[in-house]
């Protein structure tokens, strides 16, 4: 009797795609066996196939003819953008190296030509710790405005 039922429910599962026309022969000719012996599958399957000539009477939406070359193009477009977005990013990592690697070497010189100590409002700053903190700040500083002023100059859309 479970393999019955379990068949049974199968054929319950696939009502709604036999009525659409979305099942191969072989499960057709299975549902269609299986609603001529059972009353209450007979009666779904006649309801969804009222739903299924329903929703084939409805008036299908008319696409523009030029839908797919914008779409097309939007792709394209974007694409490019990501690719910019990715250069950029790239540049931003390049000159962040860059300014730790000059700002090393700046320090290097400060150091050497102060001989290793420059008081400024009590505090040595050619030694390490205090180099760095104001040198990171600054690297912050100017990688911010320059992500800033990359990243504003392109994001409008354009709706065309």
């Amino acid at each position: 009797m479970t393999a019955n039922n379990d068949r049974h429910e199968w054929v319950r599962a696939q009502l709604p795609l036999a009525a659409a026309g979305a099942l191969s022969s072989a499960e057709l000719s299975e549902v269609m066996q299986h609603s001529s012996r059972c009353e209450s599958c007979r009666r779904e399957l006649e309801a969804w196939g009222s739903y299924a000539k329903g929703l084939r009477e409805l008036p299908q939406p008319v696409f523009p003819a030029d839908l797919l070359a914008r779409t097309q193009r939007r792709v394209l477009e974007n694409r490019e953008q990501a690719l910019e977005r990715r250069r950029n990013g790239l540049i931003l990592g390049a000159l962040a190296v860059f300014s730790w690697i000059t700002n090393f070497g700046f320090w290097i010189v400060v150091r050497t030509l102060t001989g290793g100590t420059f008081e400024l409002w009590g505090t040595n700053v050619v030694d390490a710790g205090p180099w760095l903190l104001v040198s990171t700040m600054l690297t912050w500083l100017t990688a911010g405005v320059a992500g800033v002023t990359l990243g504003s100059h392109r994001h409008t859309r354009r709706f065309q």
